[in-house]
Protein backbone atom coordinates (compact mmCIF):
# COMPACT_ATOMS: atom_id res chain seq x y z
CA UNK A 1 0.00 0.00 0.00
CA UNK A 2 1.27 3.45 -0.96
CA UNK A 3 -0.53 6.52 0.40
CA UNK A 4 -0.05 10.18 -0.45
CA UNK A 5 -1.03 12.39 2.48
CA UNK A 6 -2.23 15.91 1.69
CA UNK A 7 -1.82 18.16 4.74
CA UNK A 8 -2.35 21.88 5.17
CA UNK A 9 0.85 22.30 7.20
CA UNK A 10 3.37 19.69 8.25
CA UNK A 11 4.64 19.30 10.87
CA UNK A 12 2.49 21.24 13.30
CA UNK A 13 3.17 21.24 17.04
CA UNK A 14 -0.49 20.91 18.00
CA UNK A 15 -1.06 17.96 15.64
CA UNK A 16 0.90 15.19 17.32
CA UNK A 17 -1.79 12.75 16.23
CA UNK A 18 -0.80 13.22 12.57
CA UNK A 19 2.86 12.45 13.26
CA UNK A 20 1.97 9.39 15.34
CA UNK A 21 -0.33 8.16 12.60
CA UNK A 22 2.40 8.48 9.97
CA UNK A 23 4.85 6.57 12.17
CA UNK A 24 2.33 3.82 12.86
CA UNK A 25 1.16 3.21 9.28
CA UNK A 26 4.79 3.16 8.13
CA UNK A 27 5.58 0.55 10.79
CA UNK A 28 2.69 -1.51 9.43
CA UNK A 29 4.37 -1.55 6.01
CA UNK A 30 2.72 1.37 4.24
CA UNK A 31 4.82 3.58 1.98
CA UNK A 32 3.92 7.17 2.79
CA UNK A 33 4.36 10.36 0.76
CA UNK A 34 3.42 13.81 2.05
CA UNK A 35 2.40 16.95 0.19
CA UNK A 36 2.15 19.95 2.53
CA UNK A 37 0.29 23.02 1.31
CA UNK A 38 2.21 25.28 3.68
CA UNK A 39 5.74 25.30 5.14
CA UNK A 40 6.38 23.86 8.61
CA UNK A 41 5.70 25.96 11.69
CA UNK A 42 8.51 27.98 13.16
CA UNK A 43 9.61 27.16 16.70
CA UNK A 44 9.84 23.85 18.58
CA UNK A 45 8.82 20.56 17.04
CA UNK A 46 8.25 17.10 18.44
CA UNK A 47 11.09 14.59 18.33
CA UNK A 48 8.69 12.03 16.83
CA UNK A 49 8.85 13.92 13.52
CA UNK A 50 12.34 12.46 13.00
CA UNK A 51 10.87 8.94 13.03
CA UNK A 52 8.75 9.63 9.93
CA UNK A 53 10.43 8.27 6.79
CA UNK A 54 7.99 9.80 4.27
CA UNK A 55 9.31 12.05 1.53
CA UNK A 56 7.77 15.45 2.25
CA UNK A 57 7.18 18.03 -0.48
CA UNK A 58 6.18 21.62 0.26
CA UNK A 59 3.96 23.06 -2.44
CA UNK A 60 4.71 26.57 -3.69
CA UNK A 61 2.29 29.28 -2.61
CA UNK A 62 2.60 31.58 -5.64
CA UNK A 63 4.80 30.16 -8.39
CA UNK A 64 5.99 26.79 -9.61
CA UNK A 65 2.67 25.40 -10.73
CA UNK A 66 2.43 26.62 -14.32
CA UNK A 67 4.28 23.62 -15.77
CA UNK A 68 2.08 21.02 -14.04
CA UNK A 69 -1.00 23.01 -15.04
CA UNK A 70 0.00 22.99 -18.69
CA UNK A 71 0.84 19.27 -18.62
CA UNK A 72 -2.47 18.48 -16.91
CA UNK A 73 -4.39 20.57 -19.43
CA UNK A 74 -2.75 18.76 -22.33
CA UNK A 75 -3.42 15.35 -20.79
CA UNK A 76 -7.01 16.00 -19.70
CA UNK A 77 -8.24 19.24 -21.27
CA UNK A 78 -11.93 18.79 -20.52
CA UNK A 79 -11.43 17.74 -16.91
CA UNK A 80 -8.94 20.52 -16.22
CA UNK A 81 -11.09 23.21 -17.81
CA UNK A 82 -14.03 22.09 -15.67
CA UNK A 83 -11.88 22.64 -12.60
CA UNK A 84 -10.68 26.01 -13.93
CA UNK A 85 -14.24 27.21 -14.53
CA UNK A 86 -15.31 26.03 -11.09
CA UNK A 87 -12.37 27.81 -9.44
CA UNK A 88 -13.10 31.05 -11.31
CA UNK A 89 -16.74 30.87 -10.19
CA UNK A 90 -15.59 30.52 -6.58
CA UNK A 91 -13.30 33.51 -6.96
CA UNK A 92 -16.21 35.60 -8.28
CA UNK A 93 -18.24 34.58 -5.23
CA UNK A 94 -15.49 35.80 -2.90
CA UNK A 95 -13.34 32.69 -2.39
CA UNK A 96 -9.88 34.23 -2.71
CA UNK A 97 -8.04 30.93 -2.21
CA UNK A 98 -9.79 28.99 -4.98
CA UNK A 99 -7.09 29.49 -7.63
CA UNK A 100 -4.32 28.50 -5.23
CA UNK A 101 -6.19 25.30 -4.34
CA UNK A 102 -6.61 24.63 -8.06
CA UNK A 103 -2.86 25.02 -8.57
CA UNK A 104 -2.10 22.77 -5.61
CA UNK A 105 -4.56 20.17 -6.85
CA UNK A 106 -2.79 20.10 -10.22
CA UNK A 107 0.59 19.67 -8.48
CA UNK A 108 -0.73 16.80 -6.35
CA UNK A 109 -2.28 15.18 -9.43
CA UNK A 110 1.07 15.32 -11.20
CA UNK A 111 2.76 13.59 -8.25
CA UNK A 112 0.03 10.96 -8.28
CA UNK A 113 0.75 10.21 -11.93
CA UNK A 114 4.49 10.01 -11.30
CA UNK A 115 4.49 8.00 -8.05
CA UNK A 116 1.21 6.09 -8.37
CA UNK A 117 -0.12 5.97 -4.80
CA UNK A 118 -3.10 3.73 -4.09
CA UNK A 119 -4.93 6.34 -2.01
CA UNK A 120 -4.90 10.07 -1.33
CA UNK A 121 -5.54 10.86 2.35
CA UNK A 122 -6.15 14.31 3.84
CA UNK A 123 -6.40 15.44 7.43
CA UNK A 124 -9.15 17.99 8.16
CA UNK A 125 -12.09 18.62 5.84
CA UNK A 126 -10.83 22.03 4.72
CA UNK A 127 -8.31 23.11 2.07
CA UNK A 128 -6.27 19.90 2.23
CA UNK A 129 -9.40 17.84 1.58
CA UNK A 130 -10.40 20.07 -1.34
CA UNK A 131 -6.96 19.78 -2.92
CA UNK A 132 -6.92 16.01 -2.46
CA UNK A 133 -10.43 15.71 -3.93
CA UNK A 134 -9.43 17.74 -7.00
CA UNK A 135 -6.37 15.55 -7.56
CA UNK A 136 -8.53 12.49 -7.09
CA UNK A 137 -10.99 13.68 -9.72
CA UNK A 138 -8.18 14.23 -12.23
CA UNK A 139 -6.44 10.91 -11.59
CA UNK A 140 -9.16 8.50 -10.53
CA UNK A 141 -7.31 7.64 -7.29
CA UNK A 142 -9.66 7.22 -4.30
CA UNK A 143 -9.63 9.94 -1.64
CA UNK A 144 -10.16 9.50 2.10
CA UNK A 145 -10.35 12.31 4.65
CA UNK A 146 -10.03 12.38 8.43
CA UNK A 147 -12.46 14.96 9.84
CA UNK A 148 -11.81 16.21 13.36
CA UNK A 149 -13.68 19.11 15.00
CA UNK A 150 -13.38 22.70 13.78
CA UNK A 151 -13.50 21.48 10.19
CA UNK A 152 -16.85 19.83 10.97
CA UNK A 153 -18.60 22.05 13.51
CA UNK A 154 -17.43 25.65 13.04
CA UNK A 155 -20.28 27.54 11.40
CA UNK A 156 -18.15 28.62 8.42
CA UNK A 157 -17.05 25.04 7.74
CA UNK A 158 -20.34 23.30 8.53
CA UNK A 159 -22.10 25.20 5.75
CA UNK A 160 -19.74 23.87 3.05
CA UNK A 161 -18.79 20.49 4.52
CA UNK A 162 -20.87 18.42 2.11
CA UNK A 163 -19.52 20.32 -0.91
CA UNK A 164 -15.90 19.93 0.23
CA UNK A 165 -16.28 16.18 0.72
CA UNK A 166 -18.14 15.48 -2.52
CA UNK A 167 -16.49 12.52 -4.25
CA UNK A 168 -14.60 11.41 -1.17
CA UNK A 169 -14.54 7.64 -0.89
CA UNK A 170 -14.59 7.51 2.91
CA UNK A 171 -14.69 10.04 5.73
CA UNK A 172 -12.76 8.93 8.79
CA UNK A 173 -13.41 10.53 12.17
CA UNK A 174 -12.21 10.23 15.75
CA UNK A 175 -15.25 9.66 17.97
CA UNK A 176 -18.65 7.94 17.98
CA UNK A 177 -20.21 11.38 18.47
CA UNK A 178 -18.64 12.55 15.21
CA UNK A 179 -19.66 9.38 13.39
CA UNK A 180 -23.30 9.97 14.31
CA UNK A 181 -23.14 13.66 13.41
CA UNK A 182 -21.43 13.10 10.05
CA UNK A 183 -23.83 10.31 9.19
CA UNK A 184 -26.65 12.82 9.62
CA UNK A 185 -25.10 15.72 7.66
CA UNK A 186 -23.48 13.55 4.95
CA UNK A 187 -26.15 10.99 4.07
CA UNK A 188 -24.89 8.29 1.75
CA UNK A 189 -21.23 8.92 2.61
CA UNK A 190 -19.19 6.07 4.05
CA UNK A 191 -18.16 7.09 7.59
CA UNK A 192 -15.59 5.11 9.61
CA UNK A 193 -14.36 5.48 13.18
CA UNK A 194 -10.59 5.53 13.66
CA UNK A 195 -9.56 6.90 17.04
CA UNK A 196 -6.34 8.86 17.38
CA UNK A 197 -3.82 6.29 18.56
CA UNK A 198 -1.81 7.21 21.68
CA UNK A 199 0.93 4.96 23.08
CA UNK A 200 1.02 4.22 26.79
CA UNK A 201 3.41 6.60 28.51
CA UNK A 202 5.40 6.22 31.72
CA UNK A 203 3.03 5.95 34.67
CA UNK A 204 2.98 9.02 36.89
CA UNK A 205 3.36 7.25 40.23
CA UNK A 206 5.00 10.08 42.17
CA UNK A 207 2.75 13.10 41.75
CA UNK A 208 -0.64 11.91 40.42
CA UNK A 209 -3.39 12.99 42.81
CA UNK A 210 -1.05 14.79 45.24
CA UNK A 211 -2.03 18.22 46.56
CA UNK A 212 1.54 19.53 46.42
CA UNK A 213 1.79 18.88 42.66
CA UNK A 214 0.34 21.29 40.07
CA UNK A 215 -2.80 20.93 38.01
CA UNK A 216 -1.85 20.75 34.33
CA UNK A 217 -3.61 22.03 31.22
CA UNK A 218 -2.12 21.37 27.76
CA UNK A 219 -3.87 23.04 24.83
CA UNK A 220 -3.96 25.85 22.32
CA UNK A 221 -5.20 29.03 23.98
CA UNK A 222 -8.43 29.43 22.03
CA UNK A 223 -12.01 29.87 23.29
CA UNK A 224 -13.20 26.27 22.83
CA UNK A 225 -10.61 24.96 25.31
CA UNK A 226 -12.23 26.85 28.21
CA UNK A 227 -8.98 27.89 29.88
CA UNK A 228 -10.71 31.02 31.19
CA UNK A 229 -13.10 28.74 33.09
CA UNK A 230 -10.12 26.86 34.52
CA UNK A 231 -8.45 30.09 35.70
CA UNK A 232 -11.71 31.10 37.40
CA UNK A 233 -11.93 27.65 39.01
CA UNK A 234 -8.42 28.05 40.41
CA UNK A 235 -9.44 31.38 41.91
CA UNK A 236 -12.49 29.77 43.53
CA UNK A 237 -10.52 26.81 44.92
CA UNK A 238 -7.44 28.76 46.02
CA UNK A 239 -8.81 29.81 49.42
CA UNK A 240 -9.26 26.20 50.53
CA UNK A 241 -6.17 24.78 48.81
CA UNK A 242 -2.95 26.63 49.68
CA UNK A 243 -0.93 24.21 47.52
CA UNK A 244 -2.98 24.77 44.38
CA UNK A 245 -0.96 25.72 41.29
CA UNK A 246 -1.84 25.59 37.60
CA UNK A 247 0.64 24.94 34.77
CA UNK A 248 -0.64 25.89 31.31
CA UNK A 249 1.34 24.47 28.39
CA UNK A 250 0.47 25.87 24.98
CA UNK A 251 0.06 29.17 23.21
CA UNK A 252 -2.54 30.98 21.20
CA UNK A 253 -4.41 34.25 20.63
CA UNK A 254 -5.92 34.35 24.14
CA UNK A 255 -2.65 34.20 26.06
CA UNK A 256 -2.44 37.87 27.07
CA UNK A 257 -6.13 37.93 27.96
CA UNK A 258 -5.76 34.83 30.17
CA UNK A 259 -2.69 36.20 31.94
CA UNK A 260 -4.62 39.40 32.65
CA UNK A 261 -7.58 37.38 33.95
CA UNK A 262 -5.38 35.42 36.36
CA UNK A 263 -3.89 38.68 37.65
CA UNK A 264 -7.31 40.31 38.01
CA UNK A 265 -8.60 37.35 40.02
CA UNK A 266 -5.60 37.46 42.32
CA UNK A 267 -4.10 34.13 41.21
CA UNK A 268 -1.39 35.40 38.88
CA UNK A 269 1.21 33.88 41.19
CA UNK A 270 -0.54 30.50 41.07
CA UNK A 271 -0.96 30.21 37.28
CA UNK A 272 2.12 29.76 35.07
CA UNK A 273 1.81 30.06 31.29
CA UNK A 274 4.72 28.09 29.85
CA UNK A 275 3.96 28.62 26.16
CA UNK A 276 4.32 25.97 23.47
CA UNK A 277 6.64 23.04 24.17
CA UNK A 278 7.97 20.14 22.16
CA UNK A 279 7.32 16.58 23.34
CA UNK A 280 10.07 16.31 25.97
CA UNK A 281 8.83 19.46 27.70
CA UNK A 282 5.25 18.21 27.63
CA UNK A 283 6.40 14.86 29.00
CA UNK A 284 8.12 16.61 31.91
CA UNK A 285 4.91 18.55 32.60
CA UNK A 286 2.91 15.32 32.72
CA UNK A 287 5.47 13.78 35.09
CA UNK A 288 5.01 16.53 37.69
CA UNK A 289 1.20 16.92 37.42
CA UNK A 290 -1.33 15.99 40.07
CA UNK A 291 -4.14 15.93 37.48
CA UNK A 292 -5.00 17.26 34.04
CA UNK A 293 -7.92 19.64 33.57
CA UNK A 294 -9.40 20.67 30.24
CA UNK A 295 -12.86 22.32 30.51
CA UNK A 296 -13.81 22.27 26.82
CA UNK A 297 -16.88 24.09 25.60
CA UNK A 298 -18.96 24.47 22.46
CA UNK A 299 -17.99 27.97 21.34
CA UNK A 300 -20.44 30.57 20.07
CA UNK A 301 -19.42 29.95 16.45
CA UNK A 302 -20.07 26.22 16.80
CA UNK A 303 -16.40 25.28 17.17
CA UNK A 304 -15.64 22.45 19.58
CA UNK A 305 -13.19 19.63 20.19
CA UNK A 306 -13.82 16.17 18.78
CA UNK A 307 -11.90 14.31 21.46
CA UNK A 308 -8.84 16.16 22.82
CA UNK A 309 -5.63 14.16 22.47
CA UNK A 310 -4.29 15.60 25.74
CA UNK A 311 -6.93 13.71 27.72
CA UNK A 312 -5.91 10.45 26.08
CA UNK A 313 -2.24 11.23 26.72
CA UNK A 314 -2.89 11.98 30.39
CA UNK A 315 -4.82 8.77 30.98
CA UNK A 316 -2.15 6.84 29.07
CA UNK A 317 0.13 7.90 31.94
CA UNK A 318 -2.36 7.12 34.69
CA UNK A 319 -2.95 10.80 35.45
CA UNK A 320 -6.50 11.60 36.64
CA UNK A 321 -8.43 14.02 34.42
CA UNK A 322 -11.28 16.50 34.75
CA UNK A 323 -13.17 17.66 31.68
CA UNK A 324 -16.64 18.53 30.44
CA UNK A 325 -19.66 16.71 29.05
CA UNK A 326 -19.30 17.83 25.44
CA UNK A 327 -18.88 16.11 22.07
CA UNK A 328 -16.90 12.83 22.27
CA UNK A 329 -15.23 13.42 25.65
CA UNK A 330 -17.63 11.16 27.63
CA UNK A 331 -16.53 8.24 25.41
CA UNK A 332 -13.12 8.48 27.09
CA UNK A 333 -13.74 10.26 30.38
CA UNK A 334 -16.48 8.25 32.05
CA UNK A 335 -17.56 10.19 35.11
CA UNK A 336 -16.51 8.43 38.29
CA UNK A 337 -14.88 5.61 36.32
CA UNK A 338 -12.00 7.00 34.24
CA UNK A 339 -12.18 10.63 35.34
CA UNK A 340 -14.52 13.43 36.34
CA UNK A 341 -16.93 15.33 34.10
CA UNK A 342 -18.54 18.68 34.87
CA UNK A 343 -20.89 20.93 32.88
CA UNK A 344 -19.26 23.33 30.46
CA UNK A 345 -18.78 26.95 31.53
CA UNK A 346 -19.23 26.10 35.23
CA UNK A 347 -16.17 27.29 37.21
CA UNK A 348 -17.62 26.26 40.57
CA UNK A 349 -18.31 22.69 39.46
CA UNK A 350 -14.83 22.50 37.98
CA UNK A 351 -13.28 23.88 41.21
CA UNK A 352 -15.22 21.33 43.27
CA UNK A 353 -14.08 18.41 41.07
CA UNK A 354 -10.42 19.52 41.18
CA UNK A 355 -10.55 20.01 44.96
CA UNK A 356 -12.19 16.60 45.51
CA UNK A 357 -9.60 14.76 43.43
CA UNK A 358 -6.69 16.51 45.13
CA UNK A 359 -8.17 15.74 48.54
CA UNK A 360 -8.40 12.00 47.81
CA UNK A 361 -5.24 10.88 45.97
CA UNK A 362 -6.15 7.19 46.30
CA UNK A 363 -9.43 7.70 44.44
CA UNK A 364 -7.73 10.00 41.94
CA UNK A 365 -5.11 7.42 41.07
CA UNK A 366 -7.79 4.75 40.73
CA UNK A 367 -9.50 6.86 38.09
CA UNK A 368 -6.19 7.35 36.31
CA UNK A 369 -5.46 3.61 36.39
CA UNK A 370 -8.89 2.78 34.93
CA UNK A 371 -8.35 5.38 32.24
CA UNK A 372 -4.98 3.89 31.36
CA UNK A 373 -6.62 0.48 30.86
CA UNK A 374 -9.20 2.01 28.53
CA UNK A 375 -6.51 3.78 26.49
CA UNK A 376 -4.49 0.57 26.24
CA UNK A 377 -7.45 -1.28 24.74
CA UNK A 378 -9.30 1.33 22.64
CA UNK A 379 -6.61 3.84 21.68
CA UNK A 380 -3.61 1.64 20.93
CA UNK A 381 -1.70 3.09 17.94
CA UNK A 382 -1.45 -0.27 16.18
CA UNK A 383 -5.20 -0.73 16.45
CA UNK A 384 -5.79 2.72 14.94
CA UNK A 385 -3.21 2.11 12.22
CA UNK A 386 -4.76 -1.20 11.20
CA UNK A 387 -8.21 0.38 11.14
CA UNK A 388 -6.93 3.03 8.76
CA UNK A 389 -5.34 0.40 6.52
CA UNK A 390 -8.74 -1.32 6.36
CA UNK A 391 -10.31 1.98 5.28
CA UNK A 392 -7.77 2.36 2.46
CA UNK A 393 -8.19 -1.25 1.36
CA UNK A 394 -11.96 -0.77 1.30
CA UNK A 395 -11.56 2.43 -0.74
CA UNK A 396 -9.60 0.48 -3.37
CA UNK A 397 -12.05 -2.39 -3.61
Amino acid sequence: MKVLYVLKRYPRLSETFVVRELVEVEQLGTEVLVDSLMPPEDGPRHAEVDRVRARVRYLPRRTGWLGPAVRAAVAQPRAVWREVRAAKARVRSGDRGALRRLAHGLLVAERVRLERPDVLHAHFATSAAEVAALAGRLTGVPVTVTAHAKDVFHVENAEVLAERLTGTSTVVTVSDYNVEHLGYVLPGTRIRLVRNGVPLGPVNVVHAGRRDAPVLCVCRLVPKKGVDVLVRAVALAAADDPWLRLDVVGDGPLREELVALADALGVGDRVTFHGAMESSGVEAAYARASLVALPCRVDGDGDRDGLPTVLVEALARGIPVVSTEVVGIPELVRDGVTGRLVPQDDPQALADAITALRADPVAARALGAAGRELVASAYAPERSGRALLEVWTEANS
